[in-house]
């Protein structure tokens, strides 16, 4: 598509009153082949003229979304604030109280580290490694994790049922990597310096606060030395490891589970499944031959590290610095007002996610979407048939796991109970803490219930959407669910392009290397024929070698055995955009609007739904730490897989992303 002749077709649609295309003309830069850069094609003059915020450490249709969800959502919050109605103990009440008392920074500096100083006494009057241990638990019922995590989930291979698991955590950097590669060894130093820092801010004498934080950053290396690194976090067989009450007491004795659990005010668990066996191993021997004055500064330093976005200005400014500025490479901080609600979502999520519902998202957009996934299940239902990779016998699986597929859009049918929650004006610190005890206590009464199917684990005000394997569901929140991801006055390829693609890539979850361990009935179970087995892990292994070699930033490449499981859902997701796109035209050819056929604007409004700019820290730390790819690997790399992008874009051998078919992957 030349220049001469894009610009012609955006001056005629301009001249008419044509059905909005879905995509964002204003963005594409036409000097740009599509075959050869596909992405400048499609956002060029977006991230040409694309300012980034000195509060953002990357920007892209998410933030986008967000930032005009956050717009409604301070209504809210306006209405609220000054709500003096609220009757006491009412939801009302609560968002009230725990908004005001958190946007009072006045409040918070002058208090200083007072929320705190009950526990920092705690912790001063500790003598032994064996009272470290028995504190960790009251610190576990207010979500401060030292050492090791605990909490009730599903059991992998029995659906039905709760088990009380461990994991690994109890460290400030976040991943393994970043305490053992070379090249954060300058993170490394400025997190020293940082909890060196903090530690002065709390209290702790100048002089020694520097040996100190080296102490700390020691310890948690140690800790981390067997522990799972991201990538080895993503194989759900190696982190099943069920052990009995009296083997895991022998595993590691010094840590006193059954005085844990008692402060827990559950009995130890008959069975509990730890995620790494040797990783509690080894923090058993780290007890036994760790100093306690070290103990002791490190369990100061994690309260001190939890506690600091709600305290004084002073630790919430040296905290940003670090986990913002250098580890993210934002320049300044968001709003008071938006790290509070972000704070909101995860305590009382539920209470601004029902009045955001109730303003803003309608039963009419919840009804076109699960119209809009019925025609994707259909379509997936035709790709998996047409697999010739795959036996019959295993297809019916496949096909079963679609039949008891659980869809939850926009909102849960039932709202949680917060009633016994008690939030007051004492301190945000304070309502933080009483707002994660009552989660905590609530995810632990779950351990003597079946598996709760239809709970919610995302609030609907969150601009994302995910798929659980050990229920068999996709979720979508309202939040998600505008602009540029799904817009009801688009015509509809842009929509099958962006919210269809996303849908497609939930479902496709269910058939990742991770969701495709898991049967119909969200059991880590096998149901593949050894030779589909075998081919589908050769599809993997094509795909990890695929995004291996793209180079993200420097000479550091996008990890493809960690990014896999996204990577294979992009292409299946698109894929099944496509084509329950091409079956909602029931055989007529698609429109062309703007220049483009609805082919063309699928595959353009997918892209776009990918623009990114991100800062080069953070860019950095995503690579080490996060599932995904950068985002604009995510907009074109599935399409050099697609013959149907070949097709709709005439790329041809020559043009930059043209891949030979015999060495295309097709998976879904």
């Amino acid at each position: 598509m030349n220049k001469l002749f894009f610009t012609a077709a955006l001056l005629a649609f301009l001249s008419t009153n044509a059905q909005n295309p879905g995509i964002r003309l204003s963005y594409i830069d036409s000097t740009a082949k599509p075959g050869d850069d596909f992405y400048t094609f499609c956002n060029g003059k977006w991230q040409k003229s694309f300012q980034l915020s000195a509060s953002d450490s990357r920007y892209g249709s998410f933030n986008e979304i967000n930032d005009n969800n956050l717009k409604n959502i301070y209504t809210i919050y306006t209405l609220a604030s000054t709500d003096k109605t609220a009757k006491p103990g009412s939801n009302a009440q609560k968002l009230r109280d725990f908004y005001n008392t958190a946007m009072d920074s006045a409040k918070a500096n002058a208090m200083g580290l007072k929320p705190i100083e009950p526990l920092l006494q705690q912790i001063n009057k500790v003598q032994t490694a064996d009272e470290i241990v028995k504190l960790k638990s009251n610190l576990d019922m207010i979500g401060i994790r030292l050492f090791y995590a605990g909490g009730v989930d599903p059991d992998l291979k029995n659906s039905k049922r709760n088990l009380f698991q461990f994991n690994q955590a109890g460290y400030g950097l976040g991943d393994k990597d970043f305490y053992y590669n070379p090249k954060f060894e300058k993170i490394a130093e400025k997190y020293k310096e940082h909890i060196a820092k903090m530690l002065v801010i709390a209290g702790e004498d100048k002089a020694k606060a520097s040996d100190i934080a080296k102490q700390i950053f020691e310890l948690e290396k140690r800790i981390l030395e067997k522990g799972k690194t991201t990538p080895e976090m993503r194989d759900p067989e190696k982190l099943y490891n069920p052990i009995s009450k009296a083997d895991l007491n022998k595993l590691a004795p010094l840590l006193k589970f059954e005085s844990y659990f008692k402060t827990l005010g559950i009995a130890q668990p008959d069975t509990i499944i730890i995620h790494s066996l040797d990783y509690f191993s080894a923090l058993n021997n780290i007890i036994a031959t760790t100093d306690v004055s070290i103990l002791k500064n490190y369990t100061k330093w994690l309260v001190i590290h939890e506690a600091a976005p709600y305290l004084s200005k002073e630790l919430v400014n040296e905290n940003f610095d670090f986990y913002g500025k250098t580890l993210s490479g934002a320049q300044i901080q968001k709003a008071r007002w938006q790290r509070v609600h972000n704070i909101v979502n995860g305590t009382l999520g539920d209470i601004i996610s029902e009045a955001y519902v109730k303003k803003f998202f309608p039963q009419s957009s919840k009804d076109k979407l699960l119209a809009l996934i019925d025609n994707l299940i259909a379509a997936y239902r035709e790709r998996i048939d047409s697999r010739t990779w795959m036996e019959a016998s295993t297809k019916k699986q496949a096909h079963r796991k679609l039949d008891l597929l659980i869809k939850k859009i926009g909102f849960p049918d039932k709202w949680k109970d917060y009633s016994t929650l008690q939030i007051a004006t004492n301190s945000y610190w304070e309502n933080v803490v009483k707002a994660t005890n009552f989660a905590i206590k609530e995810n632990l009464a779950e351990l003597k219930k079946p598996v709760d199917r239809y709970k919610w684990l995302m609030t609907p005000v969150m601009v994302n959407a995910y798929y659980n394997p050990t229920t068999n569901e996709i979720t979508f929140p309202a939040a998600i669910l505008q602009p540029p991801f799904y817009d009801v006055n688009a015509e509809d390829a842009a929509n099958y392009g962006t919210m269809g693609a996303i849908i497609g890539h939930e479902l496709t979850h269910g058939f990742d290397d991770q969701g495709a361990q898991f049967d119909a009935e969200g059991n880590l179970k096998n149901w593949w024929t050894e030779q589909d087995l075998k081919n589908f892990k050769e599809k993997q292994t094509a795909i990890v070698a695929q995004f291996d070699g793209y180079i993200a930033i420097d000479s550091t490449h996008v990890n493809g055995s960690q990014t896999q499981g996204e990577n294979i859902a992009d292409l299946g997701g698109l894929t099944m955009g496509y084509y329950a796109y091409k079956k909602s035209l029931k055989g007529q050819k698609s429109k062309v609007i703007a220049g483009f056929t609805g082919e063309q604007r699928l595959f353009i409004a997918w892209c776009q739904g990918w623009k990114t700019i991100t800062r080069d820290a953070e860019l950095k730390r995503l690579i080490t730490v996060d599932f995904h790819s950068p985002g604009n690997f995510r907009a074109w790399a599935p399409l050099t897989n697609m013959k149907e992008f070949y097709e709709a874009f005439d790329v041809k051998p020559g043009d930059k992303l043209y891949v030979a078919p015999e060495k295309r992957i097709e998976i879904w």
